[in-house]
């Protein structure tokens, strides 16, 4: 099958399922906007220059993959599994165990890479409330929502990762 397929000619998309929705459901809007967070972070990626927060971006991005998909589908088990969310945990503690104590408000804008990521970590947030939206109307599973919650969370500490190898000026 080729990218061109003229079945959303009239307005509708399908699901990963296979149902018919409108383009602009709510539910396409939510796995739109997970997967704008998929290219920032890979924005953020590129101009990366930490290791371990383009490697841990990598990881995020490839578990993206399945969020779309589980927000794609309806009645269908999650691809997000409860070891994903205490992954990102795990990872969390030992990123802050690594920095100083956060003493003011960031402001992001001194590196490419930490302001994309800053950028990922607003778009993620606003993936999570439009979800929550969603939730309330339809059927989206706990994990997913779990899940969002602590990657924009995750993403703030790669952001100050990524902000501490600041060479001095």
């Amino acid at each position: 099958m080729g990218v061109t397929t003229k079945t959303g000619d009239r307005g509708e998309t399908s699901l990963f399922t296979g149902e018919r929705i409108a383009k602009d459901d709510l539910r396409v809007e939510v796995y739109g906007i997970v997967d704008n967070l998929g290219s920032t972070l890979g924005m953020a990626r590129a101009f990366a220059t930490n290791k371990r927060v383009k490697d841990d971006i990598l990881a995020v991005q490839k578990q993206l993959g399945m969020l779309m998909a589980d927000f794609a589908s309806r009645n269908k088990a999650p691809h997000i599994t409860e070891e994903m969310i205490a992954g990102i945990e795990t990872e969390i503690v030992d990123i802050e165990e690594s920095l100083p104590p956060l003493r003011e408000f960031i402001i992001p804008g001194d590196k490419k890479s930490s302001a994309m990521l800053d950028f990922a970590r607003t778009t993620a947030r606003t993936a999570e409330r439009r979800a929550w939206t969603l939730a309330r109307r339809g059927s989206v599973e706990e994990v997913d929502l779990r899940y969002l919650n602590r990657l924009s969370d995750y993403i703030f500490v790669l952001m100050r990762l990524e902000d501490a190898d600041k060479p001095n000026l």
